[in-house]
C-alpha cells in the first residue's frame, strides 16, 4: 500500500520538478551569456539541450510581445528622435555630468552621496530582477521607462545599474576631483561620440581592431577626445576645482605642485595607492611649507595644455575600446580615472 501510494505521488512530484527546471531554463535563455554559450556549443549538444527544455510537459508560454509605449509625437518622429537618435537617453546621460558639478561645487558630503547611490542601486536592481521575471511588471516598466532603454537592454540588466556601479567604484578608488572628471567624461563624451559618429562616421574609417571596437568610427573618437579635453578644462582649468576643493586637496592645480609621483603622495613609488579600502590618495598630510618647497624644488604640476591633451586622448581611447560585450557605463569612468591618475603619476615620477 505504501509502495503504491508513493508510486501514485511520484508522477505529480516529478512533473512539478520538471516545470521548475523548465522555468529556470527559460530564465537563463533571456541572458546574453547563456545565449552565447549555447551558440558556441557543438550542434548535437545544443540540440540535446534544446530538446530538454522543449520536451518537458509544461504549460506553453506566449512569445514576448512588444510593449506599446505612449507616444506624444508622430510615429515617424518617434522612430527618428527616440529610437534612432536616443534623445531622451542622451539627455539623461548628459544631465548627470551637471549634477556631478553641482554636488562638487556645493561640497556635498561624499558619504551621503554614496548612501543615496547605494539605495538607488538596490531599488533599481530589485526592479530589474522583477522586470526580467514578471511579464506584467515588465510591461508596466517599459511603458514608463522604455524611452530610456535600448532594445537590447530590454532582455538583460539595465545599463543604469552599471552606471551607478561605475560611479560608486570611481568615488571609492580615486580622489574626488579625478572621480568627478571621470564620471563627467562618461556623461558627456559618450553621447558626443555617439552623435558625431552617427552624423559623420560614414565619412571616416572605423577604429582598428582588436584594441578598438570596429563599430566605433574615427569621427566618434575625435568627438570624444575633444569633449574630454573640454571637460578637463572646465573642471581644472577654471575655478570650479578650487571652489569645491575638499580637505584631501586636489590632484592637479595650475602653477601648483605635482602630487602623484612626488613625496607629497603616499604609497609605493609615491603612486598614492593606499590599499583597496581607501584607493588612491593624492596627498599625505603635508604642510603649506612642504607644498611650497616641492614647487621650489622643481616638482611643478604638468602644464595645463598637456593635461587637456592627455585627458582628451584618454577619453577618446576609453570610449572606443572593445570591451568584449561589457557595459561601457561601468568601465569608462574606471578606465578614465585610471588614465588620469597614471598621467599625473608618470609626470611626477619622471618629468617633474
Amino acid at each position: 500500500m505504501a509502495g503504491a501510494a508513493s508510486q501514485g505521488h511520484a508522477g505529480p512530484q516529478r512533473s512539478n520538478s520538471l516545470e521548475k527546471g523548465a522555468a529556470v531554463l527559460r530564465a537563463l535563455g533571456r541572458t546574453r551569456s547563456y545565449q552565447e554559450a549555447t551558440e558556441s556549443m557543438p550542434d548535437d549538444v545544443a540540440t540535446a539541450t534544446d530538446s530538454v527544455a522543449t520536451d518537458i510537459p509544461v504549460q506553453a508560454s506566449e512569445p514576448r510581445k512588444p510593449v506599446r509605449v505612449a507616444r506624444p509625437i508622430s510615429s515617424e518622429k518617434w522612430e527618428k528622435y527616440v529610437v534612432e537618435w536616443e534623445i531622451p537617453r542622451k539627455l539623461l546621460h548628459v544631465s548627470i555630468g551637471f549634477v556631478v558639478l553641482f554636488l562638487y561645487e556645493t561640497q556635498a558630503d561624499l558619504s551621503k552621496i554614496v548612501r543615496v547611490l547605494g539605495t538607488m542601486l538596490a531599488v533599481i536592481v530589485s526592479a530589474d530582477l522583477l522586470r526580467l521575471n514578471s511579464a506584467s511588471f515588465e510591461a508596466f516598466y517599459e511603458r514608463v521607462l522604455g524611452v530610456l532603454m535600448r532594445d537590447g537592454e530590454k532582455e538583460r540588466v539595465n545599463g543604469v545599474v552599471w552606471y551607478i556601479v561605475g560611479v560608486l567604484l570611481s568615488l571609492h578608488f580615486f580622489p574626488e576631483d579625478i572621480a568627478c572628471v571621470s564620471v563627467m567624461i562618461l556623461s558627456w563624451c559618450d553621447p558626443s561620440a555617439s552623435t558625431l559618429g552617427r552624423l559623420y562616421g560614414r565619412y571616416t574609417p572605423s577604429m582598428p581592431p582588436p584594441l578598438f571596437a570596429p563599430r566605433k568610427s574615427f569621427a566618434g573618437f575625435v568627438a570624444a577626445s575633444v569633449m574630454g579635453a573640454l571637460t578637463t578644462y572646465l573642471f581644472w582649468g577654471t575655478s570650479i576645482a578650487i571652489r569645491g576643493e575638499r580637505a584631501s586637496g586636489l590632484s592637479w592645480t595650475q602653477n601648483g605642485a605635482a602630487t602623484f609621483g612626488t613625496k607629497l603622495a603616499p604609497g609605493f613609488l609615491h603612486s598614492g595607492w593606499t590599499g583597496f579600502a581607501t584607493g588612491f590618495q593624492s596627498q599625505t598630510n603635508t604642510t603649506l611649507w612642504e607644498k611650497t618647497q616641492a614647487v621650489s624644488e622643481g616638482r611643478a604640476a604638468m602644464p595645463a595644455w598637456l593635461l587637456y591633451a592627455a585627458s582628451g586622448l584618454i577619453a577618446g581611447v576609453t570610449e572606443s575600446l572593445d570591451l568584449g560585450g561589457c557595459d561601457d557605463n561601468l568601465f569608462i569612468p574606471l578606465l578614465s580615472g585610471l588614465g588620469l591618475w597614471m598621467t599625473f603619476w608618470v609626470w611626477g615620477l619622471l618629468c617633474a
